[in-house]
Parts: structure tokens; sequence; C-alpha cells
């Protein structure tokens, strides 16, 4: 869900991002196991962040979308976290958690080409429906 929202907030702007991290973040709560909000109020912020990547970096490199996808997952993964943690949740600290971040990181770096790539058809395809 991070990628397809950060994907979508490059695409189309933070004004179609936010709606789309807070109704897909409010199903994956709703699903998790995890206090309720907690993944709503990791991905938003996290989108949020992608508005200001594209400030540092011009909007048509190919670099934006890996940019945008290592720091949201960055971002999402350390409040994410700290929402754990203020619930109450058992969170072990050091290599485990640092284990985790840097494979989230990892994993949303690579997968990011893909998911950008399929946003992207996506949003071509409908914004030459709005435009018929």
């Amino acid at each position: 869900m991070l990628l397809v929202v950060v994907s979508w907030s490059l695409l189309r702007g933070s004004s179609q991002g936010l709606p789309l991290a807070f109704v897909g973040g409010t199903v994956l709560d709703l699903l998790s196991g995890g206090p309720f909000g907690a993944i709503t109020l990791s991905l938003v912020p996290a989108m949020a962040l992608t508005s200001l990547v594209q400030y540092g970096i011009a909007r048509d490199s190919p670099w934006l979308p890996l940019a945008a996808g290592s720091l949201s997952a960055l971002l999402y993964n350390v409040i994410h976290a700290l929402m754990l943690r203020i619930s109450g949740r058992p969170l072990r600290l050091g290599p485990a958690l640092a284990e985790w971040f840097l494979t989230s990181i990892l994993w949303s770096t690579l997968l990011m080409v893909p998911v950008y790539a399929l946003m992207r058809r996506l949003h071509l395809r409908t914004a030459l429906r709005q435009s018929e």
C-alpha cells in the first residue's frame, strides 16, 4: 500500500494521494492485528514526504520514484515502530529493528520500479479517459 500511495502521489499529486493513503491505511488497519490507526498514521506522513522529495529532484528524473520509495519507507517504518511502542506492543530494539528497517527499505526501493510502472499505466489510462 505504501508504494501504491507514493506512486499515485508522485503521478497525481498529494491531493489525490492523501485520500488513497487514508482509505488504504484504514482498510489495512481493519485487517491487521495491530493497534487501529497505526498504519494510517504511518502512511499519511510517508505520503506527504513524497511532496517534499519532488521539490529536491526533477519531476521527470528516473531517480524520483526510487528516492521517494526509499525515504517514505524509512519514515513509514519509524512512525509505525513508534506507534507500536506507544500502544504498549513489545518491540525489540537493536539488531532486529535495524534488520526490519533495512529489509523494508531495500524491498521498497526494489519494488518501487514495477509498482510505479503499473501505477503510471493506470494514471495514463485514467487521464486519457478524463480528457475525452
